[in-house]
Parts: C-alpha cells; sequence; structure tokens
C-alpha cells in the first residue's frame, strides 16, 4: 500500500541562536490528490501569515483575514470585538457598548497560527503550524511516497 506523509522543513530557535529542522505532519494519506490539497493549503496559509507579518504590508491582518477567511483551511474561532474600541468583549456587554458598535472577527492566535487539513476520509483535522513562530521560518513541505520519491514546494 503506497502512504504519502508530509515533511516540513524550516528554522527554528531562540534569542539565542537558530537552527535548520524537519518534522513530518501527524497525519497521512493514500489519496494522493488530498495530500497535494493538503500542500496547497499549506502554502497558501503560509503566505497569509508571511502577509501579515510583514513590515510593509499592503493589506491589514484583518483585510488578509476576510480575503482568506472562506477557504477551508482557514481557521475562524470568533471573538467579540467593540468596533469603537477595538478591543475584546463578553457577550455580557453587548448592551453596554451599543447596537452597531460590536462584531466577530476571527481569534488572532487561531487564524494565524492553526490550519485545517483535509484526512482521507474527508475530515477536516484543525492542526497548529508548528513552523509559523517569532523564530520560525518555513524553507520547503515535501510529499514523501514511502520514504523515497517527494513533490515540494519551496518558501
Amino acid at each position: 500500500m503506497v502512504e504519502y506523509r508530509i515533511k516540513i522543513s524550516y528554522s527554528t530557535g531562540d534569542s539565542f541562536g537558530s537552527e535548520d529542522t524537519t518534522s513530518y505532519l501527524e497525519l497521512t494519506w493514500q489519496n494522493i490528490e488530498i495530500a497535494k490539497e493538503n500542500m496547497i493549503r499549506i502554502k497558501e496559509h503560509y503566505e497569509m501569515y508571511r502577509s501579515i507579518n510583514r513590515y510593509n504590508k499592503p493589506l491589514t491582518q484583518d483585510e488578509l483575514f476576510c480575503n482568506n477567511m472562506k477557504k477551508e483551511w482557514f481557521v475562524n474561532k470568533p471573538k467579540l470585538f467593540c468596533i469603537s474600541s477595538g478591543s475584546a468583549i463578553d457577550e455580557k456587554d453587548k448592551k453596554k457598548v451599543g447596537s452597531g458598535n460590536w462584531e466577530y472577527r476571527p481569534d488572532d492566535y487561531s487564524a494565524k497560527y492553526c490550519l485545517i487539513l483535509k484526512a482521507d476520509n474527508g475530515n477536516r483535522m484543525q492542526m497548529t503550524a508548528f513552523w509559523c513562530g517569532y523564530f520560525e521560518t518555513l524553507y520547503s513541505a515535501e510529499i514523501e511516497i514511502n520514504n523515497d520519491n517527494m513533490m515540494k514546494i519551496s518558501f
């Protein structure tokens, strides 16, 4: 039986140094088309993540979230925000801030550091993008086929 897995090559570290490393996603696939679809999800998520952290960015974080919110990989755990203050509020505070002065926005952490991958059976699996972080830089993602051949996307 052919089994596919995705290998992530990235840099990680701390304030004192960094190192290049590789890790495999916990999921494996028997359907190559689903593995390829997940590679595209990883690519699109990382492009959004990089755009959010770019110094001179053409779009705000909220605009980037809005542009990607409908994509199947996007993790949208809505939080309630007061529009005028831009801060998170509790449900009980809706009346205090007034009608039209609150909205639901994606949770920053979940949207930036998590994504949804697809399993062979079609189930959606949320996972942490361990290659995203202050000290992390994604180099590539590869589909490894029975530890032999590979398909690769470099960043």
